[in-house]
């Protein structure tokens, strides 16, 4: 109890040296990422590459390989003779390439163009995927990608960042097959009761200007569960690490069209 109170009072403190920071001596870098939104998105793939990445990345590995675990469970039954039509939508540089099971033909989709570099040059590391393609385009308005032609779509830590989660949901029952999968990792807002959701509000303006988007207080569960879709497990995952207390409370899950 006390342990965790101290976690929560140094994660306020941080927050309140970010926030005194942002607005004196990276004044210039705040203004420029509330202004410009195509310099916010470069900013944040370089940001999100070379800063951000080693710190949490390590720490998003045990969620993300219980997401592949549930899309190796859900296809199970299938015929493994027959490539895997995937799509991962917010794909950024690529940190789940590692998971992907063999025989996947994979097409990848990202609205921040600045991060198709990264991706191209992470995909070199996994031969055993069989890439497609790469989509240039919003979750929300996924024009290149015909319907009902994908078994499994893919997202992690993606409607933090979107304009329209319920847009995005309905564009991933279009594109999948009848009785294709969705699988999900979102972290979302912290119960009303507990004093983090605070810190996730008052974070919340500097946070959306430097990782481009990305809200904190967002329950996400909730749009899942009224998509449209047949079926819907949705489990709890909190992250006992605390580099990720502003992000600890995550679901994960999967829907079937």
């Amino acid at each position: 109890m006390i342990f965790g109170a101290l976690i929560t009072m140094s994660w306020f403190v941080l927050c309140s040296l970010w926030w005194l920071g942002a607005l004196t001596i990276a004044i210039p870098l705040t203004l420029m990422l509330f202004v410009n939104k195509t310099f916010r998105s470069s900013f944040f793939s370089w940001f999100f590459v070379y800063i951000i990445g080693p710190i949490f990345q390590p720490r998003t590995i045990a969620p993300r390989r219980k997401v592949f675990q549930i899309l190796k469970d859900s296809v199970a039954d299938r015929d493994k003779k027959v490539p895997l039509e995937v799509l991962e939508i917010g794909v950024g540089e690529g940190p789940n390439l590692q998971f992907y099971p063999e025989n996947c033909n994979l097409t990848v989709l990202d609205k921040n163009k600045f991060f198709e570099s990264y991706y191209a040059q992470n995909a070199k590391k996994f031969p055993h995927i069989s890439y497609q393609r790469t989509v240039i385009q919003p979750a929300e308005k996924m024009s290149d990608i015909a319907d009902s032609s994908l078994d499994v779509v893919i997202s992690t830590y993606l409607h933090c960042s979107c304009d329209d989660s319920l847009g995005v949901l309905k564009e991933v029952r279009r594109v999948l097959k009848p009785g294709g999968k969705y699988v999900f990792l979102e972290h979302v807002c912290y119960p009303e009761n507990e004093f983090g959701l605070s810190i996730q509000q008052f974070i919340n303006p500097i946070w959306f200007l430097f990782f481009n988007g990305c809200t904190l207080d967002r329950n996400t569960a909730s749009k899942i569960k009224r998509a449209g879709f047949s079926e819907v497990i949705c489990d709890k995952y909190i992250s006992p690490e605390f580099m990720m207390y502003l992000v600890r409370h995550q679901i994960i899950g999967v829907a079937t069209k």
